[in-house]
């Protein structure tokens, strides 16, 4: 998709996919990397261990720093691109897991002057195919428009932790079903309307999220954490920092969880 079709298309729908990212190969080595890091007895990653691994691991600042993927968020925010947060999003087989409506600028409550505008998108990549059938993402096109307000509704299924949900009747019939193969990703606006369904297949859904922006975008509140992974920063809105050794890494995380927390209220779990 050429940089002119991206942009429109992002600027009508909220949304762009599917789009290819990775190779055969970097498919395969990527679904080996991430289940090393899953507990003998899980097939997903869960708790803080989902959080932040482009800090730790050189293969997953590879995949949040993936030359294809960085040119489609360059095409959508501009050439200076700070990386906030990674994770692994997924669900395991037969999983009653889901995420109810909801739009993410609501908790993160970054601050732009023109929120529609706002030079921030989610990147949502594949390790493995994903359907209606293990609870891929809904999404309610050309709903990018205002703020909408949430209520939070505590549910032990409700991946968001805080479980807010959309104070608005959400047309379903109009929703569209995200459908990636594996190695594809799509880039949402934090606007957008979405949700996705719980996992009824024989296998783990499992999608890798990073959420990127540009410099002039402000935090709530300080310190707030990045990685600038293309360009320069001309702003000092944000606190810089980068992938590191294993070693060094999870003090890193650790600091960078904690400062997420203060600005959304979230529990990674």
């Amino acid at each position: 998709m050429d940089t002119q079709t991206l942009l429109t298309d992002y600027r009508r729908q909220g949304i762009v996919f599917p789009l290819p990212a990775l190779s055969k190969s970097e498919i395969e080595q990527a679904q080996q990397n991430y289940l090393r890091l899953c507990s003998p007895d899980k097939t997903v990653i869960e708790g803080e261990e989902r959080v932040f691994g482009h800090l730790l691991y050189p293969w997953v600042a590879n995949l949040v720093s993936h030359p294809v993927i960085i040119e489609a968020v360059r095409s959508l925010i501009g050439p200076n691109i700070l990386v906030w947060v990674s994770e692994f999003n997924a669900k395991p087989p037969q999983s009653q897991s889901f995420f109810s409506w909801h739009q993410d600028l609501y908790y993160w409550r970054h601050q732009y002057d023109n929120l529609r505008a706002i030079p921030l998108v989610t990147t949502w990549l594949a390790l493995t195919s994903t359907d209606e059938t293990n609870g891929c993402m809904y999404i309610l096109p050309g709903s990018h428009t205002q703020l909408s307000p949430h209520a939070e509704k505590p549910c032990p299924h409700n991946l968001l932790t805080r479980a807010q949900e959309i104070c608005v009747d959400v047309d379903e019939s109009r929703s569209v079903p995200v459908k990636l193969a594996a190695g594809e990703f799509s880039i949402h606006h934090p606007l957008l309307y979405h949700a996705s369904g719980p996992n009824c297949s024989a296998g783990p859904r499992i999608g890798f999220v990073t959420r990127y922006m540009a410099p002039e975008v402000i935090p709530p509140i300080r310190p707030a954490y990045m990685w600038l992974v293309s360009g320069e920063d001309r702003y000092g809105n944000w606190d810089h920092v980068a992938p590191l050794n294993s070693e060094s890494g999870p003090a890193l995380r650790r600091r960078c969880i904690e400062a997420v927390q203060k600005i959304t209220g979230a529990r990674f779990r």
